[in-house]
Formats: structure tokens, C-alpha cells, sequence
């Protein structure tokens, strides 16, 4: 159980004149993926570029007006940094027990509220529709989830998860949407790429229509688990020596970013690239499908010590996120 301190938390970040934030969720210190703590950076060994380089991006925007479809496997929709903010449910029955934790954990990292109760998520006045999907997804369900996100009116869907080789009726669904959705802007849809220290080239994330996200690690270079490929887009933190604070379904609390209770993976990556892909439609809500995702290219910061050709690479794509960078390109595209 992480202990509460809160003082270390508290940090001050001044938007205007005449408006103030104050970060006071007990967890946020350890937020290293979009919060620099110096103490904790050099306590804990983490890069001083580890981050995603946009703390007072995140206080500008909120997410507000967005909708943040999340297909995954199980959800705590009774935990307090979720509490308002789930507008939708699909497959979910209130009276059964939890089974897995992982939806819970990729929607706090995309959505948990800024309460003074635990984490800070990168889109807090986002609304999220969660979708459930079985333990074996079959083609004909994959189908029906994404067909459900967008009649509900998804901007985005997280989707942090992949399967062994994606059928042709799920990827033409998932093209479509790409094309189509959000009154023909196009849905952008986001995949974590695998953990499996593998090619993708049969998956969801091999699809170049989606944002096919990898994980980086506390020094700033790729997760030795993250999948690669001729797809892959961009990176986000996704932890590997030390993980992300999250939240814990099952308690429903919190889980530590110390091992061995700690949440890591390109599913983590993923959900921070959804969370941060709300504040650029919040800030420009025109943006295409194929805009967001040459903003974010364009902006990604070359890391690692492979060569990049053209902007990219087999292992990192086009680099990790860099919010301010991105968020500065919006700006550019009112």
C-alpha cells in the first residue's frame, strides 16, 4: 500500500492571473510518466526525459466535451477517481464480482479525477463509454464492440489489448471507422502493440489506419517487451524497472508503482497516447483522424540509439510523445 504524503504532491501551477491548479491527489509524486518530481527522478534513477513533457498542457486541457470509448476486459465502476465520469457500460453487470483489473487500470490512466483521492488522469473531464469484451474475443464480437463505441458517439477508442491475427471483418470495421466516424473525420482508434518482444505483422496494431502505441521505460529508451514492426507508430511510458501508480479494482484502491504490485505495458503506453489524443480535440475538436495521427509523428521526440530513416524506425516508429510539441502543432491547425 503506497502511504499517503501529500505534501509531496502538492505543486502549484499558475494558468492565468487570476487562476491557480493545485495537485493534491496523495499518488501524483509518483506520476513520473507526466509529472517531473525531481526527488523522485533521482531516488528512483528515472531519465529527466522519461516523461511525456507536458505537465502544464495537461492543466490547460481536461478532455472536457470528449468521448473516450474503452474496450477492455473489466471494469470497477464503483471506484472513487471513476465515480461520474463512466456515462456508458456495455457487458458490464453491476452485481458481479471483478475479475480482472486491467480495464480499471487503463481507465484510470486515461480518466481518474482530480479529487484529492488518489491519481490525476491525463483527460479527467473526458466521458467514458466502457466496453466490455469476453475473455476469448471472437471476430463476430469484435465486430459488434466497435460498431457499439460508435454509435455511441466515440471520438476515440483505447484499445489496450491485441489479438493473435485480426480477422478481415474487424479490420474493415476498424478502417471504416477511421474513415467515417465522428461525422466523417474519422474515429481515432489506439492499440497497444504487445508485450511480446515480437514482429507484429498479423494484429489490430499492425492496421496502419490505428495508432499502434509502444512502451518505454524510467530511462527514457524502449521496454524490452514492447512489440515492434514496420506499423508501429509512436511510444509512451509504459514502465518496465519501475511502474505506473494505478488503479486497483479489486480494492478499490490503489496500486503501487514499486514492484511486485505495479501496473506496466504497452497497454499503460496506449492509454496515456488516448488520454492525450482528448486534449488535442479539445483544443481543436476539427482535427481528422489522419491529422491526429501526423501531429503526432511529427512531434515525437527520436529517442533511443536506433537509426531513424525518413522519421522512423522498426522499434520506436516515429519516437515517444512529446506533448508540448503536439500541442503547440494543434495550434497551428485552427
Amino acid at each position: 500500500m503506497l502511504k499517503v504524503i501529500t505534501f509531496l504532491a502538492l505543486i502549484f501551477i499558475t494558468l492565468n492571473a487570476n487562476k491557480q491548479i493545485t495537485h493534491t491527489e496523495p499518488y501524483y509524486f509518483s506520476q513520473w510518466y507526466i509529472h517531473y518530481d525531481k526527488s523522485f527522478y533521482i531516488k528512483n534513477k528515472i531519465d529527466k526525459n522519461a516523461g511525456i513533457h507536458g505537465e502544464e498542457q495537461l492543466n490547460n486541457y481536461t478532455g472536457k466535451g470528449i468521448k473516450i470509448a474503452i474496450i477492455d476486459d473489466d471494469l470497477d465502476i464503483y471506484h472513487q477517481d471513476l465515480e461520474g465520469i463512466v456515462v456508458k457500460t456495455y457487458g458490464i453487470n453491476k452485481e458481479d464480482k471483478l475479475k480482472s483489473n486491467h480495464g480499471t487500470a487503463v481507465t484510470g490512466i486515461i480518466a481518474a479525477q482530480i479529487n484529492n483521492k488518489g491519481i490525476r488522469g491525463i483527460a479527467p473531464d473526458a466521458e467514458i463509454l466502457f466496453i466490455k469484451h469476453n475473455t476469448k474475443l471472437s471476430p463476430k464480437e469484435e465486430v459488434l464492440l466497435f460498431k457499439k463505441a460508435a454509435e455511441w458517439g466515440a471520438d476515440i477508442i483505447n484499445c489496450s489489448w491485441i489479438s493473435y491475427e485480426v480477422s478481415k471483418k474487424a479490420k474493415a470495421k476498424i478502417i471504416d471507422l477511421t474513415k467515417t466516424g465522428r461525422n466523417k473525420k474519422g474515429i481515432i482508434i489506439v492499440f497497444s502493440s504487445g508485450n511480446g518482444n515480437q514482429n507484429n505483422f498479423l494484429n489490430e496494431s499492425s492496421i496502419p489506419n490505428v495508432i499502434s502505441v509502444g512502451a518505454t521505460n524510467k530511462y527514457n529508451k524502449r521496454a524490452w517487451y514492447s512489440n515492434y514492426g514496420k506499423n508501429l507508430d509512436i511510444m509512451a511510458p509504459g514502465g518496465n524497472y519501475i511502474g505506473l501508480p494505478a488503479l486497483d479494482g479489486f480494492t478499490h484502491k490503489y496500486i503501487s508503482y514499486k514492484k511486485p504490485n505495479t501496473f506496466t505495458g504497452t497497454s499503460a503506453s496506449a492509454a496515456i497516447v488516448s488520454g492525450i489524443v482528448a486534449l488535442m480535440l479539445e483544443k481543436n475538436p476539427n482535427l481528422t483522424q489522419k491529422e491526429v495521427e501526423n501531429i503526432l509523428k511529427q512531434t515525437s521526440d527520436k529517442i533511443g540509439n536506433k537509426t531513424y530513416i525518413n522519421g522512423r524506425n522498426n522499434y520506436y516508429g516515429y519516437g515517444k510523445i512529446n506533448v508540448d510539441k503536439l500541442m503547440k502543432r494543434v495550434t497551428q491547425c485552427k
